[in-house]
């Protein structure tokens, strides 16, 4: 009989997905748990990207899996509602309570493509504001980028990949980043904008320092009465229980998670308030037509059992996780900073809670635009975190989010940070930093 398995592996090309790629070297993960992982050559490293984030309790944990195996042996998927959505929402309602209507899907791509269709179908209006440096999942409605050079307060879109249609652009604005000149243009453009959605936390630059920009937009929006929405498939349930709202107290129209929320399986979700998303079931006056929602996979069993048990958890212990989290983040970014400052490199650490980013500069970015004016070239950054990995098994994703979890011990952290205080001082003497 031939053997397809080792076929394939002598054959890396045969997939294409991103992260795969015709290399010897590329890291092969068979195992996870806690904070560690574990390649193909039974090596392990310390992880901080958890899954994009999507472990704030850890890799692989126990109770979570023993649910979900119960509930395998029920079935996977039944096509057909089952009584624990139900049961979700409700904790949803509590851990999020300026929400209290659900609709859930299997990613988060899924979730923003969803909300901008009940924001055209609520508003009457075409047009969605996104921001420079921001990234809102795969599909083609939101796929688009800024070129990052030139004046940043007149950002120039382009498409993030072959086989978009070009068309797009014509319904999408995009907005500078952290600037005020971004309320100019929504004011402009009040009329077509159906919804101005934002990551409350970018993750190309997250910085806890967002608030008064955040309560200018609510302002804004409200004013010219046009819905707001923010993305929290990363910051939802891991900057605090009721994701940015809670931590900043600005209360968006709409919103959308992902990562956390699934307890590590695929699970997103549009949450809304009542009046927006009562659209959904019963259109509106100048269009009485439902808003289609469905999915195969949408709010499958084993997804709403691991969200079910992982969020109960997160409520129940809420007041010992947050607080535990945002003390680990914080000795993390200052001990970092502080390396820098001694060995006085141009590079910081920044974050909101447990979610961190090194820049490769110590110019007081304000936003992926002026981060990638002042930042050392990606070649440098890319060397800096294959030496990482590599010399010091630290495992950071190609997004280069720090992410912590509840399972970073003080041992692993402070390996991390010795981690970087190496590779700092040696790019320093190589003329790198």
């Amino acid at each position: 009989m031939q053997n397809y398995g080792l076929n394939i592996m002598k054959n890396k090309s045969l997939v294409l997905n991103e992260g795969y790629a015709p290399d010897d070297n590329k890291l092969y993960i068979k195992e996870s748990y806690d904070c560690y992982i574990k390649d193909v050559k039974n090596n392990i490293y310390i992880d901080t990207a958890m899954g994009g984030g999507s472990f704030v309790l850890g890799h692989a944990q126990k109770f979570i899996q023993n649910e979900i195996i119960k509930q395998l042996k029920k079935g996977s998927l039944y096509t057909l509602p089952n009584e624990k959505t139900h049961e979700l929402a409700s904790l949803l309602n509590q851990a999020i309570p300026n929400f209290n209507r659900f609709v859930f899907c299997s990613t988060g791509s899924e979730a923003t493509m969803r909300a901008i269709r009940i924001a055209r179908a609520y508003t009457n209006k075409k047009k969605i504001a996104i921001f420079s440096g921001s990234w809102h999942g795969s599909h083609d409605l939101l796929m688009v980028d800024d070129t990052y050079v030139g004046n940043e307060q007149v950002p120039k879109k382009i498409l993030k990949s072959n086989g978009m249609l070009h068309d797009i652009l014509k319904n999408i604005i995009l907005l500078p980043y952290n600037q005020e000149k971004a309320f100019e243009i929504i004011t402009k453009n009040k009329n077509d904008l159906a919804m101005v959605l934002i990551e409350p936390a970018q993750g190309s630059n997250p910085r806890d320092d967002i608030k008064g920009f955040l309560q200018n937009l609510r302002k804004t929006t409200q004013e010219h009465d046009i819905l707001l929405g923010f993305d929290e498939i990363i910051t939802g349930f891991r900057v605090a229980l009721g994701g940015a709202q809670e931590y900043y107290g600005i209360k968006a129209d709409i919103a959308t998670y992902g990562k956390a929320v699934g307890g590590g399986l695929p699970l997103a979700v549009v949450a809304g308030t009542q009046k927006v998303m009562q659209t959904i079931k019963v259109g509106t006056k100048e269009n009485p037509q439902s808003i289609f929602m469905g999915g195969t996979f949408s709010a499958n069993p084993l997804s709403i059992t691991a969200s079910y048990t992982m969020l109960k958890h997160l409520i129940k212990n809420k007041n010992k996780i947050y607080p535990k989290l945002e003390k680990k983040s914080k000795y993390f970014r200052d001990s970092i900073n502080k390396i820098c400052q001694i060995n006085e490199v141009s590079a910081h650490m920044i974050g909101i809670n447990s979610m961190l980013r090194f820049i490769f500069t110590s110019f007081p970015v304000t936003s992926r635009h002026s981060r990638d004016q002042h930042e050392k070239s990606i070649e440098i950054q890319s060397l800096f975190y294959k030496n990482m990995l590599e010399n010091h098994k630290i495992h950071i994703a190609s997004n280069r989010i720090n992410f912590l979890s509840i399972k970073h011990k003080k041992k692993d952290i402070d390996k991390i940070i010795k981690a970087y205080e190496i590779e700092i001082k040696r790019f320093k003497e190589m003329g790198y930093l």
